[in-house]
């Protein structure tokens, strides 16, 4: 069975609630992480990011959620999975 976020009502996919907590990502830090982050179109899905951009712009209270990563799909919101990586340059604004 699929979890659902708190506050938004977005569907949790068993692969990333397994992958949240594997890599010790919290539910707080994908919050913030739809909340603030960039939003990137890519193929059939949403990539939202939390760089040293939306840190800087929002404040440090985002610097536990550096270089997360949220993949949803395009169509129903889901979260399919959730990652870790510093890089940020394969996402276009």
């Amino acid at each position: 069975m699929d979890r659902q976020l708190l506050q938004d009502q977005i569907q949790v996919t068993k692969h990333a609630s397994h992958r949240m907590s594997t890599r010790s990502i919290r539910e707080w830090q994908v919050e913030q992480v739809l909340a603030y982050g960039r939003r990137c179109h890519n193929r059939k899905a949403i990539i939202y990011a939390v760089g040293r951009n939306e840190i800087r712009q929002n404040g440090r209270f985002l610097e536990p959620c550096a270089g997360i990563h949220i993949i949803c799909s395009s169509q129903e919101g889901n979260i399919i999975t959730v990652y870790r990586n510093n890089k940020l340059s394969s996402l276009r604004r």
